[in-house]
């Protein structure tokens, strides 16, 4: 407790110093922050997706679409819990910075394989209803919709009767549990057979844009999908199935190897700071040697006046680190278009102010060394 007053006099004595140290000591902390918060929140990504769902889309064209009849055969393989599809397409409300996207699907298999999907209100009125939809709490609260209402969006692609204008009843509402944000939850769900009707007459009509297939033992998820594949090989439908892991992977994939990088980031970092903090001790404790020695001469050890310095560092480093840190994970909701949910792990702070610790002891290092070497009778006499 005798070098708490002590080590808060060292750090106000030359305020602006101990203020450029601090300020280092936050921005690096806040880096490895969000470096390090984003990198968990791409393993929490891929480990969220649901291995035992698997995507079959057509192998030939990632934009075309693939005829109904294929869902029917995938619901004859015993290997499979639950099949749906997907016929979705992009629209606006009342302006074109206002997207709704939509998905045409068969509702009670859609919910049946999105299980987190939790529903309020009866999925029987969208039976009843033919132009019903479920829509997302986020899209509902955006536009502030209410059930009950009926709204109009505008998209491609037309119906046939030439106009883009596309009309629901919205009949009850969804929001994904295994997200904390429900604002994710965007999706307005309708039936397959209302919008496959109002496409006009050709090659858009009983097409869908790619089916989800929920397999029994998600161990034999690859299997499955190889199987689906072969069963299409070489025909005019070919298919490419996925596992949702795979494809959460693969999108992620496109930020680049984003562990590597943040890496070499914070290790380049951590780098300058441990120059820069141990620059700064140097010069700090030139100024106080006469100090220093007045401490010895009153009892102090060489042990004990190392310690001082040190614990000056430590505790300058700790609470640069925990702001920084702090800073750092504030900043991850601007990689939310990416990510469904970044969580971060407690880790990630133990291993902040851990680092922190470190680069104090390493940072301060050179200057407790010279407080511990230092001669009372050479530092009062200026030599």
């Amino acid at each position: 407790m005798k070098f708490i007053p002590l080590v808060w006099a060292a750090i106000r004595r030359k305020l602006s110093r101990s203020i450029l140290v601090f300020a280092q000591v936050i921005i690096a902390f806040a880096l490895f922050g969000a470096l390090q918060g984003l990198t968990s929140g791409v393993d929490h990504a891929v480990a969220a997706a649901h291995a035992d769902r698997l995507y079959v889309a057509s192998k030939l064209d990632q934009r075309g679409a693939l005829p109904i009849s294929i869902v029917s055969w995938l619901k004859t393989v015993p290997a499979f819990r639950n099949v749906t599809f997907r016929f979705q397409f992009y629209s606006n409300y009342q302006r074109p910075d206002q997207p709704v996207p939509v998905c045409a699907t068969d509702i009670d298999s859609f919910f049946a394989v999105y299980d987190e999907f939790k529903v309020d209100g009866p999925l029987a009125s969208m039976r009843d209803i033919q132009d019903g939809a479920i829509v997302g709490v986020g899209t509902m609260r955006k536009y502030g919709w209410k059930v009950g209402q009926r709204v109009t969006v505008q998209s491609k692609p037309n119906r046939a009767d030439g106009t883009g204008n596309w009309t629901f009843n919205i009949v009850g509402t969804w929001v994904n549990t295994a997200s904390a944000n429900e604002d994710d939850s965007q999706l307005l769900v309708a039936n397959y057979r209302y919008v496959n009707e109002s496409l006009p007459e050709g090659p858009a009509r009983d097409k869908f844009k790619f089916a989800v297939v929920r397999v029994i033992d998600a161990a034999h998820a690859k299997q499955a999908g190889a199987m689906i594949d072969s069963h299409f090989e070489n025909s005019m439908n070919e298919t490419l199935t996925q596992s949702e892991q795979d494809l959460t992977a693969v999108r992620l994939m496109r930020l680049g190897d984003l562990e590597t990088v943040a890496h070499r980031i914070v290790g380049a970092t951590f780098f300058v700071l441990l120059f820069a903090t141990g620059a700064l001790m140097m010069q700090s404790i030139r100024e106080r040697t006469p100090e220093l020695a007045v401490l010895k001469a009153l009892g102090f050890t060489d042990a004990r006046v190392m310690a001082l310095i040190l614990l000056e560092t430590v505790v300058l480093c700790v609470a640069g680190a925990a702001i920084g840190l702090w800073l750092g994970i504030r900043l991850l909701p601007m990689a939310a278009d990416e990510f469904v949910e970044i969580a971060v792990p407690p880790s990630v702070f133990a291993q902040g102010l851990a680092c922190a610790v470190l680069v104090a002891l390493i940072g301060g290092a050179a200057a407790a060394w010279r407080g511990l070497r230092l001669r009372v009778a050479d530092a009062l006499a200026n030599r």
